[in-house]
């Protein structure tokens, strides 16, 4: 969603001599969690998926030493990459307009932004996209009457984008991973037959977004206050720890098993999630089957199944070969898509090209391209 700016472009004269020699590239999710890695044989399908890595968050001389391996670089070369991001201050929100011939005028759209979400548009980077189609909104191509917005704080995207650079990495994209999760989720069950919607939830240490997509539409998408932060309190009241930090080690280690605790924990996640699906299931008729978290560690994996219990659904457990073949990707002999959990629907993604045509009226919601 977001393309590279000078930052990489410092870089992009070392970038040729890297691609002149390969083709290869690397897609990269970068979470508060973890880094998730896959080389290809290029950069859009069709390819082969040649490697998957995954190293814990946080250290860029780690990154780049991972970096550096998988794409056997030289001294000064940089990998072609496509990357994902979650910055903390990252939006989506889906919006109507009450006259969309308005939003041609940029000071109105940059005060509509202000006013809606509080989001300065002067310090941040904000995508409008069509909701039906999925397709950036422009003077030039229109905006329709539900539209989605979607960004982040630039200072926050440049952090992200200059780590990328010194980890070895030159993004031929950056996008918000939200984006990418949401896409590939619209795309995933279509290809898998997918009929009810899906409440996806994707809870970062500071905060959380909501989000529910129908077929491959992007239907509702709010924040959350709060996040895994706001859980270290309670564990150190419950377990009687000496201080939050204590409560954090604990909480992010495969040491205590936090199951019968989770109704509290979770209780403020919860309230939210079943104001949000019941709003919804009454305006829409449709009923929630099943809920996608992304992001969790796997040790963590018990809130997506404590919350699909409380909330009378399935867990969705993507199944990746068949959706990825369709779109012309497949893994290399030594892949195991079959073995990968939730967490990599996002990074799977991104490699997806999500092709555009015109629609007619009867068939638009049907091929509604949900990357947005």
């Amino acid at each position: 969603m977001v393309h590279g700016t000078s930052t990489v472009q410092l870089v992009a004269i070392l970038v040729v001599d890297l691609m002149a020699k390969s083709r290869k590239a690397l897609f990269v999710e970068i979470s508060d969690y973890s880094v998730l890695v896959a080389r290809t044989s290029g950069i859009e399908p069709p390819f082969t998926i040649e490697e998957l890595k995954e190293i814990p968050a946080g250290s860029v001389d780690d990154l780049a030493t991972l970096v550096s391996e998988m794409m056997t670089l030289q001294t000064g070369q940089y990998a072609h990459t496509v990357v994902s991001v979650y910055p903390g201050g990252r939006f989506i929100r889906r919006a109507q307009m009450e006259n969309p011939a308005k939003a041609k005028d940029p000071a109105f759209l940059a005060e509509f932004v202000r006013s809606q979400f509080q989001v300065d548009t002067a310090k941040s980077v904000v995508a409008v996209l069509n909701a039906e189609s999925g397709q950036f909104a422009s003077a030039e191509t229109g905006f329709s009457k539900e539209l989605i917005f979607c960004g982040a704080p630039l200072d926050e995207i440049k952090e992200r984008q200059l780590y990328a650079v010194n980890a070895g990495m030159y993004p031929h994209r950056l996008e918000l991973g939200s984006v990418a999760t949401v896409a590939g989720l619209g795309s995933y069950q279509v290809a898998d037959e997918i009929k009810s919607p899906t409440l996806l939830l994707e809870i970062t240490p500071e905060n959380s977004q909501v989000f529910i997509v129908h077929g491959t539409q992007l239907d509702l998408a709010r924040p959350i206050p709060f996040g895994l932060n706001s859980m270290f309190p309670i564990v150190q009241q419950e377990l009687g720890l000496k201080d939050e930090e204590s409560a954090k080690k604990l909480f992010y280690s495969n040491t205590f098993d936090f199951t019968e605790m989770g109704p509290a924990l979770l209780k403020k996640v919860l309230k939210e999630l079943q104001s949000s699906t019941g709003f919804y299931e009454v305006q829409t008729g449709q009923t929630i089957g099943q809920i996608h978290l992304s992001l969790l560690p796997k040790n963590l994996a018990w809130m997506g199944s404590l919350l699909a219990r409380t909330l009378g659904i399935d867990t969705l457990k993507p199944e990746y070969a068949n959706w990825l073949h369709s779109h012309g990707i497949e893994p290399a002999q030594g892949v195991e898509l079959a073995a990968l959990d939730g967490r990599w629907l996002g990074l799977f993604g991104m490699m997806i090209k999500y092709e555009t045509k015109t629609e007619t009226k009867a068939e638009g919601k049907e091929a509604a391209n949900a990357r947005a």
